[in-house]
């Protein structure tokens, strides 16, 4: 149903808009506008007591520009989360296009979400106007970013590990005599003995840990702001920061100790292991691309 809404009672901030506000459109909107050219009506959401625009954000910013109250719409009855849907396909094919970004920004939130993610590929790229192989591309990029993060985000101490017995002396009353003590000794990420002058650099995996929970936190503070509309975060493109986000913690994730050297064997002498350089470790990416022969 067309009708006349005033700008006052549209939302903005429901999580409907999957792109940044240009600010050179909406003037160049409003000059248009100013010079008597129509524009067709927004498209908005009503749940009976808010309308939630899904799609014409920069007509609608244009005509708050002029300083208008009122502006044409397309009004529809749904909830909040179906103007969210409806926003996912918005400038696929007409209007301002879509910045570079966009469309791996909204697919991230759809495999996020327990209902959406289970649609198909196929579903999924026609939802939002990309093809199936650039579904298939971020939802390889989620997969190995979780297993990154389910690596490098834990608190805990390294799980795999065994007891060795050590000698001790201990002393009963005047006698004196030796014992052997359990002793925790920390394996690899493969099950592989850590030879002791490398434990050291396995066991301070929290010094990756703790910029990577701070780079989630910072990411998950400014989609969270961008979604509930706050101006202070107008500026961020959060699908180039989601995508920086991304590249950083691949950095760590590529510094992190990951096995004991398959080629040197760990040798804290062999300066010439073309794998290690003779650190006697190796990352996960190191790891996987070395002959099955030597694993």
């Amino acid at each position: 149903m067309k009708k006349q809404l005033p700008l006052k009672d549209i939302r903005t901030d429901g999580g409907t808009q999957q792109r940044d506000i240009d600010d050179s459109v909406v003037a160049r909107y409003a000059e248009l506008m100013k010079e008597g050219n129509s524009f067709e009506p927004i498209d908005v959401i009503s749940d009976g007591k808010s309308y939630f625009l899904w799609d014409g954000f920069h007509r609608f910013f244009a005509t708050k520009k002029r300083n208008k109250n009122y502006i044409s719409a397309i009004v529809e009855q749904g909830t909040q989360r179906k103007a969210q849907e409806l926003s996912f396909g918005a400038n696929t094919r007409h209007g301002f296009p879509r910045q570079p970004g966009t469309g791996k920004s909204i697919i991230l939130k759809i495999f996020a979400d327990p209902e959406w993610s289970k649609k198909s590929e196929v579903e999924i790229a026609k939802w939002v106007g990309v093809t199936q192989q650039y579904v298939n591309k971020i939802k390889k990029e989620i997969e190995l970013d979780h297993t990154t993060s389910c690596r490098i985000d834990s608190d805990s101490e390294p799980k795999n590990k065994v007891l060795r017995s050590k000698t001790i002396n201990v002393k009963r009353g005047d006698s004196e005599y030796e014992m052997k003590k359990p002793e925790k000794k920390v394996l690899d990420a493969t099950g592989k003995d850590i030879p002791e002058h490398l434990v050291e650099f396995f066991e301070r995996a929290n010094e990756f840990r703790e910029p990577v929970r701070l780079l989630n936190a910072m990411l998950k503070t400014v989609r969270e702001g961008k979604e509930a509309g706050d101006r202070i975060y107008r500026f961020i493109k959060i699908e180039n920061l989601t995508a920086e986000i991304g590249n950083v913690k691949r950095i760590f994730r590529f510094g992190m100790p990951f096995s004991v050297c398959c080629y040197c064997g760990g040798d804290e002498k062999n300066d010439e292991c073309r794998a290690c350089g003779g650190s006697g470790f190796v990352n996960e990416m190191t790891y996987k691309s070395t002959p099955k022969d030597l694993k």
